[in-house]
């Protein structure tokens, strides 16, 4: 059969809604060799919108500022300095939350700002 394939229009609408990623996969490295028991599961990128983001905060932030992704209690969160800038909200949350407890660390890079909305990419490091 034909018309299958990968992408937005195989995937019956499900995962088209996310962007492309912009960050590489340079991590993964198929077919040379090695030990490797499979690819990283922690090791994925997610776009996704701050949710209670920090007006005080958000003021000063810029596209392409860097944020240190961290758990704080039970939520993720993006932090600008010492300062939360708002939750990461994601349905591969409980990936991130197990990977971060694991000693993967994220970033997350301001993609998008629209008033308060602040769109972030969120990437292993």
């Amino acid at each position: 059969m034909s018309g299958s394939g990968g992408g937005p229009s195989g995937d019956n609408g499900n995962e088209g809604w996310r962007p492309a990623s912009s960050i590489g996969t340079t991590g993964d490295k198929q077919g040379q060799g090695g030990g490797g028991g499979g690819p990283n599961p922690c090791v994925f990128t997610e776009v996704t919108i701050l949710s209670s983001p920090n007006s005080a905060v958000i003021a000063v932030l810029t596209v392409g500022a860097i944020l240190v992704v961290a758990l704080s209690g039970q939520r993720v969160v993006a932090m600008h300095g010492s300062n939360i800038a708002g939750s990461i909200t994601s349905a591969r949350l409980a990936d991130i939350i197990q990977c971060i407890n694991a000693g993967q660390q994220y970033e997350a890079r301001v993609t998008n700002i629209s008033g308060g909305a602040v769109t972030v990419e969120v990437y292993p490091v």
